[in-house]
């Protein structure tokens, strides 16, 4: 048994089946097998340690693996959708495009298994090593984590290989490319090579020309194939698309069609056309992104997150003479380039968050209590990633190049704060709230320490009705608990990574406020809040 786990962090599978286009709106589903081949083997020339495990290993790996077909585990619920949009061409018409993708439910996993196939231990480690190292399968979007294991019930198995004669109810068959085995691909290259040669030799009688001799006739298949029929089963499988593509092939020699019966995929019901409004503000407050890579950030540093998300932001917007161009409600400033200097905080927040308790930063919620402007939305929309340099003991991280450090970004979508509740803990209404981040006082701390400025700040901020921000009972935690382990306000980075900037109160706390009824989120006050301090969460 061997088997591989595929996990969508994103819930987007995006891939075209072979011989399809791309505004047919189909999806290669379920990941055919001779794409996960080419993935293990672009994994291992990219990312794979070449030192330890030479190619012959390699090659025995995807032999092994070629030689049977596997089964699958399709995640139950999975919804075929597709987005449109005009694609532009300088002096031509804009081209509409259809972008498919299989929609697979949150914490629902893909099984790939070959159940008779035994791996010895090397090999296996091999795999192992190259399956953790897999970063997308499809397209680039298709961002995935996986996995390799040896202990799965593949009775749980719902897509399995069928035979052309035993087609059920044509709906749920799809035609897929696989691998042909080391064998039969030796064998379908001696056969083409074989009906070349007699052709040419044909044509020479015909034309009653000189037989060709072996070196011509070697020149003349090396035109009419080019590099389409290597000697290996690997090296047919490493090839770019496009080399098939030039010498004509319609499917690549090394690989054979299959038949696979699978569940139905559910088509996404049609959606009433809704009246689009120009710049609707009100409706947004909220941009929700999804942030992977490895490793992830830790909780401890989310100032430094908030900050690099919002000059990633800013840069979609360009500069001009050092100054952000980018409208004030994501800058924070007005047009003399100094802070604003908003009671309420209507521009935006720009809030880390740890989502599913684990201890790395893995969302990032954009939230502007003023709403987002269409223009502001649009260029949200285009933040893919961030990235920072990396320190010297981090270079060697398996990151996206030495010296750097970058993670991935993927909008979730745009809402208000109530859309999130189910799904994020800085969101929704809860009577009391607990730091994520330490809390850090604007100014200097009066005689009512933290409980008196926690009562100013709701005040001014206008963030509760005054009655409940007089009333609010905040109590000094020793410690919070992130993932598992204790962490005191000291723990965490606590300074802007500017110079020059103001800071009374370098220590913090850590607090509980507790609301006399439940109050809605987010609530980010005090000090650096826009950029993820002085964080609260839900209780529950």
């Amino acid at each position: 048994m061997f088997a591989l786990i595929f996990d969508f962090p994103t819930g987007r599978y995006h891939a075209t089946p072979w011989g399809r286009h791309v505004n047919e709106a189909d999806v290669a589903w379920p990941p055919e097998p001779w794409r996960i081949l080419r993935t293990l083997i672009a994994c291992y020339w990219r990312k794979g340690n070449r030192t330890r495990w030479p190619e012959s290993r390699l090659s025995s790996l995807i032999d092994a693996l070629a030689s049977t077909l596997p089964v699958y585990s399709l995640p139950e619920g999975t919804v075929h959708m597709h987005t449109r949009h005009y694609m532009p061409a300088p002096a031509k018409k804009p081209s509409l495009i259809f972008d498919a993708f299989a929609h697979v439910p949150k914490d629902e996993k893909l099984m790939v298994a070959w159940p008779d196939l035994a791996l010895d231990t090397e090999t296996f480690e091999l795999a192992a090593d190259l399956a953790s190292g897999i970063g997308y399968l499809g397209r680039a979007e298709s961002w995935t984590e996986c996995q390799a294991t040896i202990q799965w019930d593949s009775q749980k198995a719902n897509c399995l290989p069928i035979e052309e004669s035993d087609i059920p109810a044509i709906e749920t068959v799809v035609r897929v490319i696989a691998a042909r085995s080391a064998h039969d691909y030796a064998t379908e290259r001696g056969r083409l090579t074989k009906e070349f040669e007699a052709v040419e030799r044909t044509e020479a009688e015909t034309s009653g020309k000189r037989p060709p001799t072996s070196s011509t006739m070697e020149k003349r298949r090396r035109k009419a194939f080019g590099p389409t029929l290597p000697e290996r089963l690997i090296d047919a499988l490493a090839l770019d698309t496009a080399d098939y593509q030039k010498y004509g092939w319609s499917r690549p020699p090394a690989a054979r069609e299959v038949l696979y019966e699978r569940p139905l995929l559910s088509a996404i019901p049609r959606l009433v056309r809704r009246r689009e409004v120009t710049d609707d503000r009100s409706r947004f407050t909220v941009a929700r992104f999804l942030l992977a890579g490895r490793p992830r950030p830790r909780t401890e540093d989310s100032v430094k997150i908030g900050e690099l998300m919002r000059l990633a932001a800013l840069s979609k917007f360009g500069w001009e003479d050092g100054r952000p161009k980018a409208p004030s409600v994501i800058s924070g400033r007005g047009t003399d380039n100094k802070p604003l200097r908003d009671a309420e905080h209507t521009h935006t927040f720009w809030l880390p968050e740890d989502a599913d308790g684990d201890g790395w930063i893995d969302h990032i919620s954009v939230y502007a209590p003023s709403g987002f402007p269409v223009e502001v939305r649009e260029k949200l929309d285009c933040l893919t990633r961030l990235w920072v340099r990396a320190k010297d003991s981090e270079k060697e991280s398996g990151n996206a190049e030495p010296g750097r450090q970058e993670w991935r970004l993927a909008l979730e979508g745009f809402g208000r704060p109530g859309d999130f509740k189910d799904t994020s803990r800085i969101f929704g209404r809860d009577r009391i709230w607990v730091s994520v981040t330490p809390f850090l006082a604007t100014g200097h701390l009066k005689k009512s320490g933290y409980t008196g400025e926690i009562r100013r700040l709701l005040k001014r901020r206008k963030v509760v009705p005054a009655g409940l921000a007089e009333d609010v009972e905040v109590e000094v935690l020793p410690c919070i608990t992130v993932n598992g382990a204790p962490r005191r306000a000291v723990h965490f980075h606590r300074f802007r990574g500017r110079g020059g900037e103001e800071q009374l109160d370098t220590q913090g706390a850590l607090l509980r406020l507790s609301f006399p009824e439940p109050i809605s989120g987010p609530l980010s006050l005090g000090y650096a809040s826009h950029f993820g301090l002085g964080m609260f969460a839900k209780l529950d």
